[in-house]
């Protein structure tokens, strides 16, 4: 499934949560919108799921159109085919893990081979053997396992990921994004994913939306945002470089030595990246004694 947000706009009072965004998630793809917090990320990730609805723009689910408010056309939440994995695993703590990812199928009616539907979901995030445990039975791991399965169970074309690893500890939010990283790509879904994490979104992603106060900083590759920032905000929020001056920075990896020939010196190069409305490359040569 195609995701495209056109001119996505979004206030509470007199003040602004998204400044007309827009912006295509590629199918099969996994898209995360990258930002400090309060850029607008989790509420523009609600708009997409149909949990809130923006003051203006439109949104394309494929050739669907589920949201617009030029033609009051809304469609809700239920109806829009889209899988929600959200912070705080909000699992039912009186219901088995069996009934917790049986719960959606149920609610739509979708009882037939439920059984098995279940049991398929629980077999791709491994915890099969858990179905009759209660949440408060399980890890913070094993509960963020049971959310995805309960998301994936309903076989959506998409699934959305709000900040679904902050809750857990350093170490296993690195082992859970590789296993959500694999399980998407095994589904073949599309995923849009929401961090303030840049590690995380470099580690997991295939796009990367940058957001700042409501707008879209930048939209590219992982390797493209760090190579080739376009904005300053990009350049200081995606890794971490030396600035030669306010404009001008070049990543550490990027430094070189070359020996001199004939001589006990060394040439030093780096690539940098200038910020004057446009990226290019900047070459320092100097040379050095050992």
């Amino acid at each position: 499934m195609e995701i495209l947000l056109q001119n996505i706009t979004k206030a509470y009072g007199e003040k602004p949560v998204l400044r007309g965004i827009s912006l295509q998630v590629r199918e099969h793809s996994l898209t995360t919108l990258l930002g400090p917090s309060g850029c607008g990320k989790t509420t523009l990730l609600r708009i997409l799921a149909g949990l809130e609805t923006p003051d203006r723009g439109d949104i394309f689910l494929g050739d669907r159109c589920v949201c617009s408010c030029a033609k009051n056309l809304w469609v809700p939440p239920e109806k829009r085919g889209i899988g929600f994995v959200f912070q705080d695993f909000a699992l039912w703590p009186h219901m088995t893990v069996f009934e917790n990812v049986a719960f959606g199928l149920r609610a739509q009616g979708r009882t037939e081979n439920l059984k098995q539907e279940v049991e398929r979901a629980l077999s791709l995030v491994q915890l099969k053997e858990l179905s009759g445990r209660y949440p408060s039975e399980l890890s913070g791991g094993q509960q963020q396992r049971v959310a995805f399965a309960r998301a994936i169970v309903l076989r959506p074309e998409c699934i959305l990921f709000d900040e679904p690893l902050s809750a857990l500890d350093a170490l296993l939010r690195v082992q859970m994004r590789q296993e959500l990283r694999n399980l998407v790509t095994r589904l073949g879904i599309t995923a849009v994913f929401v961090t303030h994490d840049q590690e995380e979104a470099m580690s997991v992603s295939d796009t990367i939306a940058v957001l700042q106060d409501g707008a879209v900083e930048q939209v590219g590759t992982p390797q493209e945002l760090y190579d080739h920032p376009h904005t300053l905000f990009t350049a200081r929020f995606i890794g971490k470089g030396n600035w030669l001056d306010e404009h001008s920075l070049f990543r550490p990896e990027k430094a070189s030595r070359e020996p001199v020939p004939g001589a006990r010196a060394f040439a030093a190069k780096v690539s940098g990246c200038n910020f004057l409305g446009h990226t290019w490359q900047l070459q320092l040569d100097w040379q050095g004694r050992e």
